[in-house]
């Protein structure tokens, strides 16, 4: 049996009980994430590598669709905020953040210590909070973010 088929969730597994258990459950054990919670929220702490390009969500569905292209589709978020919806692409940081001079028009790069929320369901999310790429147990490494913010540069 393979790594990959150790860790893919199996028929006989016995999901936890509580929303907050399947979160943890996923997220920080089957991902490695770092998640802290708020009240009963989970989220993200974007440390060890990890940061999140963020685009407006009517921006999101073709830069999504040349990640998948390249074979490089990123889990990515869809967050409420009061600007309106944003998605967040995680990605690995592979060298420095750029400066946002370098960043594409209404492109953000979250990192080293930024909170990004993280639906409560994994698999679904919920209204205003849902996953447009769900993070898949088959393929656990993350984009690098060169590779997200080329596909962001190709508008």
């Amino acid at each position: 049996m393979s790594l990959d088929q150790h860790l893919q969730p199996t028929e006989s597994f016995t999901a936890p009980d509580s929303p907050r258990d399947r979160a943890d459950a996923v997220y920080r054990q089957l991902f490695g994430w770092s998640v802290q919670w708020r009240g009963s929220r989970p989220f993200l702490s974007l440390e060890n590598g990890i940061c999140a390009a963020t685009l407006p969500k009517l921006s999101a569905a073709p830069v999504l669709a040349r990640l998948a292209a390249i074979g490089c589709p990123g889990p990515a978020v869809v967050v409420s905020t009061p600007h309106g919806q944003r998605v967040a692409v995680l990605a690995e940081t592979d060298g420095l953040i750029p400066p946002p001079s370098a960043l594409p028009l209404a492109v953000e790069v979250l990192a080293w210590g930024a909170l990004l929320p993280l639906p409560l369901d994994p698999r679904r999310g919920a209204p205003g909070m849902e996953w447009l790429v769900a993070p898949d147990p088959r393929r656990r490494w993350l984009p690098s973010l060169d590779a997200v913010l080329a596909a962001l540069h190709q508008r």
